[in-house]
C-alpha cells in the first residue's frame, strides 16, 4: 500500500478535485438548489446544432438540453436575473428573459464526444450563431460560458 502513496499524492496534486470528480452543474435561487450531473443533463431532450464561433475554428456540432428546459425543471418563477459561473469563477449576469430568448443550450457534447475541462467542458453554454447571425456579437458572446459550473437566478 505504501508504494502507491507517491502515485496517489502525485495524482492529487496534478489533477484538482473538480477534474477528478464527476462534473456537476449547480442551479440556485435563494435557498433552493438543484445539482445535475452529466447523465441527468443528457436525460433531458437533446438539441443538436452546428455553429461557428469566435472561440473555435470552423463549424462545430454541439448537443445538450436547452437552457430553458433545464430551468423549467428547476421551477423558474418570478426571477428576472441570471448569473452564469465558470469553474475559474468567471461570471456573467444578465436578463433571464433575454438569455432564454437566445435558444441557448447547455452543451454536454462537442462532435458527439463529452467535453473535458481542457476542451472547455464539461458544460458550455452555446448559442446557435450560424442559425441566428444577429447573435454573433460581443453582447451575446459573453453568455457563451465554457466550463460552466453554476447558474444563479434572482
Amino acid at each position: 500500500m505504501r508504494r502507491f502513496l507517491p502515485i496517489f499524492l502525485l495524482i492529487s496534486f496534478v489533477f484538482p478535485a473538480h477534474v477528478l470528480a464527476a462534473p456537476k452543474l449547480t442551479i440556485t435561487s435563494g435557498a433552493s438548489t438543484l445539482v445535475l450531473d452529466r447523465n441527468e443533463l443528457e436525460s433531458f431532450p437533446q438539441t443538436t446544432f452546428s455553429t461557428t464561433s469566435p472561440y473555435f475554428d470552423g463549424e462545430v456540432q454541439f448537443s445538450g438540453p436547452t437552457l430553458e428546459r433545464v430551468l423549467e425543471t428547476f421551477g423558474v418563477s418570478g426571477q428576472s436575473q441570471i448569473t452564469l459561473t465558470a469553474l475559474n469563477n468567471y461570471k456573467v449576469t444578465g436578463s433571464l428573459e433575454e438569455l432564454l430568448s437566445l435558444d441557448a443550450i447547455i452543451a454536454t457534447r462537442r462532435e458527439s464526444k463529452t467535453m473535458s475541462v481542457r476542451d472547455r467542458g464539461p458544460f458550455w453554454v452555446i448559442l446557435p450563431l450560424s442559425e441566428r447571425p444577429e447573435l454573433d456579437t460581443e453582447d451575446f458572446h459573453r453568455y457563451m460560458v465554457w466550463q460552466l459550473s453554476g447558474i444563479e437566478l434572482e
